[in-house]
């Protein structure tokens, strides 16, 4: 089975990221929402591209309150290019004719 390289944000990344994202006028999640979000899940980045400002990330996250992802929720980040960059790495498998 082929696998990919996925990219995740823990809590603390993401209310880092989103802190800026909010500072700066980009593209943010509520703060309340991430507080109500747990402490030890990770919160895989499904999509991202190059955003027209500078130094930017634009991320699809995936969120949900449990491992279970009952509640799953996509929501749109700008994240600041440090950190995306930084952010930990899971292999995932992919569909053969993925690529």
């Amino acid at each position: 089975m082929k696998t990919k390289e996925c990219k995740y944000l823990c809590k603390a990344e993401l209310r880092e990221a989103n802190r800026q994202a909010i500072k700066a006028g980009c593209n943010s999640i509520e703060p309340d929402y991430i507080e109500k979000l747990p402490d030890d899940c990770r919160f895989p980045v499904f999509f991202k591209l190059p955003w027209e400002r500078h130094g930017w990330v634009r991320c699809q996250v995936g969120t949900a309150s449990d491992a279970h992802a009952t509640d799953y929720m996509p929501l749109w980040l700008d994240v600041p290019a440090g950190i995306y960059e930084n952010l930990g790495t899971v292999e995932v498998p992919v569909d053969e004719e993925d690529k």
